[in-house]
């Protein structure tokens, strides 16, 4: 079936699209079938798409990277007029010539060697990005369920609870840590393009934008990249997930999928009937990336499974597991190392007489910690107390991030404890130069949300009448995480209400394109205006109409197509900081005016409005006098 999709004039009708995209891949699959999905370019290379595209990008902090061309997403792209932006993706999508990659090595944690990452230009970045946007909820609804790695809605946390939740319920303790040596550099082409066709990407002008998109060269080392997905590049991760799916299927089919006559409307009913039913070995996956562990009932099994896992590699995927990571563990007796975290289970009362003890991988988790203290160690001897602070707040983000991603271990206040001290000495000695002195936490006025909680003394520096500290890496608790439900997803309305309720997030409301004035459109998409009328200006418009609820920031009349205006509060700042959402303001046509017009009489209008607009006028002049 090949798709006809219509010109899209709004972010809300993409995301539609990609709901039906879903639906038709989700229906299919479950009727045992693969989906049959055409005519995909078109929604890559619409407008909508493309904008999309941009503003996923530039918010993404690889977006000041330049790649082999030295182009940059705010000088070649973001300040350029619309049209040409559009055109020049457009033009990319009929004849698909991508740049040579750009090489860049990355220490590893811990580790000697470093990870090579690939840097595309920024034009092969949208192509990349619009590529990625169609196809995620084609492949989305096929993945398995229990793989977790780069996928939307998914973490390493709900990877753990998931081995959690299989050990404790089934009482396996033998563990296969696979590790598949260089995945990322190895995977075979021709093999992945069969995969995605497999999965329902029909369209074979895709298919072959992908296959030259993977076969760029890399600056300096070869014309043509024969196999592998460039780390670092938009679209690897969810092509390395495509082409690992392969093992997936094949893996989880020998056990949790594996097909029986009977129709069980209990997964766990299923389970208890292939035991004890069958001679079958126990094996449940769970991946992350090209890291996975396999849990079953023995070490004979286990030793058949790995070099079965090893042959399917070899001979369906071209790839081979890692024989110095790959291991096979008792964890009554030694703990595993996955995903940054060490686990184990120990005895205690539980129905099946052990309990799960999880803690921070202690080598990586000291590599952090080292690292967060060079930092302290390097606030500048003459700083100014303002820019302490900043540095301040900037370990206090670190400190607390490695917090929040261990805060699922059991042990983590145990693990933290041994690291807390080190960083709080080092700390205490930097800050001597600036009069800091040791203050119970709930006394600082920082953080104060965590520190409240906590009256331990931790190094501060005095500002004014209140206190800064570095925060403590003991201040954590364990937090309960529960098993992914498999119903969130981006792409249904179901599923993002349930991630709405988890994470207590704000939903993120699409681009309001479709309230935009249409003569103003018409003239920034045919270049009619002056320069400061570029592609930024186009888009933010929209998400500063978003943020201001469609409504006047002066009189709060609703916006409509006819009635929007957007003021620009400083209209002398530099083109690349003009058209930031930021300094946008929407307005009606009679505000809009009314500020811009310094000697209109306002004294009609009520007070709320007249203070508004005054406001406005007022930060219109000043900046103006700035500049002059």
């Amino acid at each position: 079936m090949a798709q006809q999709f219509d010109y899209l004039e709004s972010e809300s009708e993409l995301r539609k699209i990609l709901d039906g995209l879903y639906n038709i891949a989700k229906s299919a699959k479950t009727e045992g079938k693969r989906p049959n999905i055409k005519g995909l370019v078109e929604l890559m290379a619409s407008e909508i798409t493309i904008v999309t595209a941009i503003h996923n990008i530039k918010s993404n902090k690889g977006s000041k990277t330049p790649g082999i061309d030295s182009k940059t997403m705010q000088k070649d792209y973001l300040e350029k007029t619309y049209e040409w932006v559009i055109e020049d993706i457009q033009n990319a999508f009929k004849k698909f010539i991508p740049q040579k990659i750009k090489r860049k090595y990355i220490e590893k944690p811990g580790k000697i060697e470093k990870r090579p990452l690939g840097i595309p230009s920024i034009r092969d970045r949208i192509v990349q990005e619009c590529i990625r946007i169609v196809l995620e909820p084609i492949l989305e609804a096929q993945f398995f369920n229990h793989s977790y790695g780069f996928r939307p809605m998914r973490d390493a946390q709900m990877a753990m609870q998931r081995l959690t939740d299989l050990v404790q319920k089934t009482g396996y303790y033998w563990v296969i840590e696979g590790d598949i040596s260089k995945c990322f550099d190895k995977i075979n082409h021709g093999m992945l393009i069969k995969r995605l066709y497999h999965m329902g990407i029909k369209d074979r002008r895709v298919l072959q934008i992908i296959k030259v998109m993977l076969k760029a060269g890399i600056a300096g080392e070869c014309e043509i990249n024969e196999d592998g997905t460039q780390q670092g590049s938009i679209i690897s991760p969810i092509l390395a997930n495509a082409y690992m799916d392969k093992l997936d299927e094949w893996l989880s089919k020998q056990w949790e999928n594996k097909s029986t006559k009977f129709n069980y409307s209990i997964q766990w009913g299923k389970m208890s009937s292939l035991r004890n039913r069958t001679n079958l070995m126990p094996a449940y996956l769970v991946r992350y990336a090209d890291d996975f562990c396999v849990i079953t009932d023995s070490r004979k099994h286990a030793e058949f499974l790995k070099n079965k896992i090893q042959e399917f590699l070899c001979d369906n995927m071209k790839l081979n597991l890692s024989k110095e990571k790959t291991l096979i563990t008792d964890i009554r007796k030694n703990y595993i190392h996955f995903l940054g975290y060490e686990y184990k289970m120990v005895k205690g009362k539980a129905k099946k007489g052990y309990i799960t003890r999880t803690l921070p991988d202690r080598n990586r988790l000291k590599s952090k910690v080292n690292s967060i203290c060079d930092e302290i160690k390097n606030i500048h001897v003459h700083s100014s107390k303002e820019q302490v602070i900043h540095n301040i707040n900037l370990i206090n983000s670190k400190i607390r991030g490695l917090i929040n991603y261990y805060s699922n271990c059991s042990w983590i206040n145990v693990t933290m404890q041994k690291f807390a001290h080190r960083v709080s000495i080092v700390a205490s000695r930097r800050l001597k130069e600036y009069k800091g002195a040791w203050i119970p936490a709930n006394e600082t006025q920082n953080l104060s949300n965590i520190h409240l909680d906590y009256k331990q003394k931790i190094p501060s520096i005095k500002y004014g009448d209140i206190y800064v500290g570095v925060t403590s890496l003991a201040f954590c608790k364990w937090e309960r995480i529960f098993q992914k439900n498999q119903k969130e997803n981006p792409f249904t309305e179901v599923g993002r209400q349930i991630y709405f309720k988890r994470t207590k997030k704000k939903r993120k409301n699409a681009r309001l394109d479709e309230i935009l004035n249409e003569k103003t459109s018409m003239l920034i998409s045919y270049g009619l205006t002056d320069k400061n009328y570029n592609f930024e200006y186009y888009m933010n418009r929209a998400y500063a109409l978003n943020r201001d609820q469609l409504k006047c920031r002066c009189c709060g009349k609703w916006l409509y197509t006819d009635t929007l205006y957007t003021h620009r509060i400083n209209p002398h700042l530099p083109i690349n900081k003009l058209n930031k959402v930021s300094n946008l303001a929407s307005m009606d046509k009679k505000c809009f005016e009314l500020v811009r017009n310094t000697n209109a009489d306002i004294n009609h209008l009520e007070i709320r409005v007249r203070k508004k607009i005054q406001k406005f006028r007022e930060r219109l002049e000043n900046n103006i006098r700035i500049t002059v």
